[in-house]
């Protein structure tokens, strides 16, 4: 007969696992030591994501003067369309 053990590996984070065929327990596991990261590596990373942040920043930044830029010229342009208009606008009491 075989081994009541199944070994596996996770697809996840390629840690190894013993299973109980019949029960389908973890018997034992081996995880992956992670890398270790430097200093180095972590002051560029943050480094970078400052970067990103200000880009970010800038580009909403210039998205809103756009925008603030083409409400402008939305108002101007109803502006014109209302003063155009001959008609009185109605009153409550013209309904009478």
């Amino acid at each position: 007969m075989g081994s009541k053990k199944l070994e596996v590996l996770c697809p996840c984070c390629e840690t190894k696992l013993q299973v109980d065929k019949k029960t389908g327990e973890v018997i034992w596991e081996e995880r992956k030591p992670k890398p270790e990261v430097s200093l180095t590596d972590m002051v560029k990373s943050l480094e970078s994501q400052k970067k990103e942040q200000q880009n970010m920043f800038k580009k909403h930044s210039e998205n809103q003067k756009e925008r603030g830029r083409v409400l402008d010229e939305i108002f101007k342009e109803s502006q014109k369309h209302v003063d155009k208009s001959d008609e009185k606008p109605l009153r409550d009491f013209d309904f009478d």
